[in-house]
């Protein structure tokens, strides 16, 4: 039996949800809506405020979290104008939460939140240094080290798909052949124009088509996947080395395309690294189809994580984890 309750905001830009959950990553009640984002900021924080009084007659809350894409400042909770938010520009959402709902809020970027997620709860229990890779709609990084969600200055999350990951390609950030055009799951149909423009140009294909062509076998197909694996594999190689991480963590694509796709990630990071990928394993995300809602959830265990004292013991710490941000939860 539970008696205490995080409330968790997952912010998209076509759906949203108010989760309810515990701290050890149980979630107890969920209200989902679509986020019609170009309503703006305002309407679409007052959607979650009425979802919160709903789920607050139920559950005691104690605390709240956000998980929202980038940029941010994580350690003010402003969010800072991300490309699938039209109007969400330096937005005090830390700040609007913690006046209207008269609780504490952490607001994290969703790459981060769901590398902690990934950290508490699924395939990186017990890993201290890890990455977790969206490879969704886009392409975003989160990193973990020395079990601490790493944000660099301003509070920023590391970004890594605007860079140009390799000279030519589809365009993505107005950059040519950047990594999120290359790595993300909607950059598939951008990798079949550009490599078979002739066959696929007309009507560009949807991930599902090039995977079910890939799975009987078509040359094309099997193609794009090949490129997609490889220039993730690049990216893992350099983080598994600049980082010398445990574990790299690959959220929708690894899961949506499975073992076939990801062999050759493991395969493109052994030959690229320096050690061969002996000491960074390359995994699908363990909690699956409830990541983006435990990721907002974990926001929430973080910023209580952040109150506790880093003399605590780690024996003290019970469910709040330790410290799990690199910087103070109010700097």
């Amino acid at each position: 039996m539970h008696n205490q309750f995080y409330l968790g905001w997952d912010i998209g830009g076509t759906k949203s949800a108010a989760i309810v959950g515990t701290p050890d990553g149980h979630i107890v009640a969920r209200i989902p809506w679509p986020s019609q984002a170009q309503r703006g900021p305002e309407a679409m924080i007052a959607d979650f405020l009425n979802a919160a009084s709903q789920l607050r007659q139920d559950y005691p809350i104690t605390a709240v979290g956000v998980a929202v894409g980038g940029p941010l400042n994580g350690n003010q909770g402003i969010v800072l104008g991300p490309p699938n938010l039209p109007g969400w520009d330096n937005i005090p959402l830390q700040q609007r939460l913690e006046q209207a709902l008269k609780l504490p809020v952490r607001v994290a970027h969703d790459a981060a939140a769901c590398a902690l997620a990934e950290h508490l709860w699924g395939a990186a229990r017990g890993v201290n240094h890890l990455a977790y890779l969206t490879c969704g709609t886009g392409f975003g990084a989160g990193l973990i080290l020395g079990g601490k969600v790493y944000l660099g200055a301003g509070g920023l999350n590391p970004e890594i798909g605007h860079f140009q990951l390799r000279p030519d390609g589809p365009v993505a950030f107005g950059v040519r052949g950047s990594a999120e055009a290359y790595c993300s799951a909607q950059a598939l149909a951008g990798l079949a124009c550009w490599l078979r423009p002739h066959r696929f140009a007309h009507q560009p294909p949807t991930p599902a088509d090039i995977a079910a062509l890939a799975a009987a076998a078509d040359p094309d197909a099997i193609q794009i996947l090949h490129t997609s694996a490889q220039a993730v594999g690049d990216i893992c190689a350099l983080l598994s080395d600049l980082l010398r991480l445990e574990m790299i963590v690959i959220g929708s694509l690894a899961a949506y395309l499975g073992d076939s796709w990801l062999n050759q990630v493991r395969s493109r990071l052994a030959e690229k690294s320096l050690d061969g990928g002996r000491l960074c394993r390359v995994v699908p995300a363990g909690l699956a189809d409830r990541l983006q809602d435990c990721s907002a959830l974990a926001a929430a265990v973080a910023g209580q994580a952040g109150d506790v004292k880093d003399s605590t013991t780690r024996a003290d710490r019970g469910s709040h984890h330790g410290r799990l941000f690199s910087t103070e939860f109010n700097a």
